[in-house]
């Protein structure tokens, strides 16, 4: 203190800190001026009240402490000795019981007046005999971590001779990063360890990992070298056929497979940079897809307004290559085919409706319809039965009839027995009587037929007629 005015003022000042309640400031600076004082010889008597109003007042303040702490403190005592008298069931509980108490001790000399020697020697004494069911829950605890921490060196051990052992010939790096991860889970097993332990086993744990690591680090950086170039080679792709350029990049595609691992942060922003450098080819390669979709869906309008034919649709398979395989694609081929059927049966049905004119045609000897069958008219337009050969009529009808699977009227039976092991044995001898196909027993049936049919005959056409229809 260089002036009695410094120390008035300061005086002055803890003087203010009681007033204001800041207690524990106010005795603090107290205490470091009454230390300035003492080395200093002596108070100025002018200043001498002063201090002493100062002092009694931080009495004051220690006793208002004490008269509020005390009884908080035969509180803790009362606890901690009900503890003693009925101790918990886990050994754990009863030690954070303990802690939780000898907490709320210090909380109190902290913010108070420190205990009194007497409270003290009570609480501490009573502390260490509810403690005494915990030791041996402990002392097995300590066991545990002390077998952990053994553990625990054999694996740094274990990973020092790995390290030892394949410095001479590395494995990849994946195959690296999976063995410090198994060592590592296989670490954490053995948890936890004494606090003695835990710092120095760390760092041990991390220096017999470190060449490891540094040879990942080594093998990645080579690896983002060569997937760096392969970024470079597809900026360098620039073939008019953007098929070929897209192949290209599906090779640097493989080869960047092959690569292995850059890390994953790393390897994550590399692959995005490479295809990034592929998407103008996959936009090009999206154009032409989008434009091919758009030539199938307007040919499969097209063919369902019959604008176009299928032989026309077919001819555009050609410019469809790239979505051969699209929905739209098989959209079109389905159209096709179901025209192509629906076609089918329609000539069908004209081709039945031709064979089933023929009698009328033969009757009236007018054979103009272009759709007759030709083949069969030619045989037929100059025939002139004046009788008819109804065995003949009769044998040509049961024959459609068994060639269409349709049943003969029983008084038919024994000729179609007959006729039926005819065609077996025709069958069998591979010969044939020329009456073997739909057209000539047609024709067998019309050169036995008069232009005049009687009712047997138009009966028997009626036969026919149907046996044709079974076939077709």
């Amino acid at each position: 203190m260089e002036t009695k005015q410094d120390l008035f003022k300061q005086l002055e000042n803890i003087e203010k800190l009681f007033a204001d309640g800041s207690i524990k400031k106010a005795q603090k600076s107290l205490r470091d001026t009454l230390s300035i004082v003492k080395k200093e010889k002596g108070v100025p008597n002018k200043l001498r009240h002063k201090i002493n109003f100062v002092v009694a007042q931080s009495r004051y303040f220690d006793d208002m402490s004490s008269f509020a702490t005390n009884p908080k403190r035969e509180e803790l005592i009362k606890e901690i000795g009900d503890l003693v008298k009925s101790s918990l069931d886990n050994p754990k509980s009863q030690a954070n019981a303990i802690h939780d108490i000898q907490k709320k001790w210090q909380q109190l000399d902290t913010s108070g007046r420190p205990s009194s020697k007497d409270q003290w020697l009570k609480f501490n004494e009573l502390t260490n005999k509810a403690w005494e069911p915990c030791k041996e829950f402990f002392e097995e605890l300590n066991k545990v971590k002390e077998n952990n921490a053994a553990n625990r060196r054999k694996i740094i051990n274990e990973i020092n001779s790995y390290a030892i052992d394949k410095s001479s010939n590395w494995p990849d790096a994946k195959t690296l990063i999976f063995y410090l991860r198994d060592k590592f889970n296989e670490w954490q097993e053995h948890a936890p360890v004494l606090d003695k332990d835990h710092k120095k086993l760390r760092n041990e744990f991390f220096n017999a990992k470190k060449p490891i690591n540094d040879q990942i680090k080594k093998q990645e950086k080579a690896v983002i070298k060569t997937k760096e170039d392969l970024i470079a080679k597809v900026d360098l792709i620039n073939d008019e056929d953007n098929d070929i350029c897209i192949k290209k990049f599906n090779d640097l595609k493989n080869d960047w497979k092959k690569a292995g691992s850059a890390g994953r942060k790393v390897d994550n922003k590399l692959w995005d940079k490479f295809n990034k450098s592929a998407d103008r080819f996959y936009s090009a390669k999206k154009e032409v897809l989008e434009a091919e979709i758009e030539l199938a869906s307007s040919l499969l309008k097209d063919l369902k307004a019959k604008a176009i034919s299928i032989t026309e649709v077919e001819g555009k398979f050609v410019e469809l290559n790239n979505i051969s395989k699209s929905k739209e694609v098989a959209s079109l081929r389905n159209e096709i085919q179901a025209q192509k059927v629906s076609f089918k049966a329609e000539q069908k049905l004209v081709k039945i409706e031709s064979y089933k004119k023929l009698f009328n045609a033969y009757i009236n000897k007018d054979y103009e319809d272009k759709q007759l069958p030709n083949q069969v008219v030619s045989k037929i337009k100059d025939l002139d039965v004046k009788k008819s050969n109804l065995e003949n009529l009769t044998y040509s009808c049961i024959k459609l009839e068994i060639k269409a699977g349709i049943d003969s009227l029983k008084k038919d039976l024994a000729t179609r027995n007959k006729i039926q092991l005819e065609m077996l044995t025709e069958k069998f001898n591979k010969s044939k009587n020329g009456l073997a196909s739909l057209d000539d027993l047609l024709i067998h049936f019309f050169s036995n037929l008069t232009t005049k049919p009687s009712a047997a005959e138009k009966t028997l056409w009626k036969r026919v007629s149907s046996s044709v229809e079974a076939i077709l």
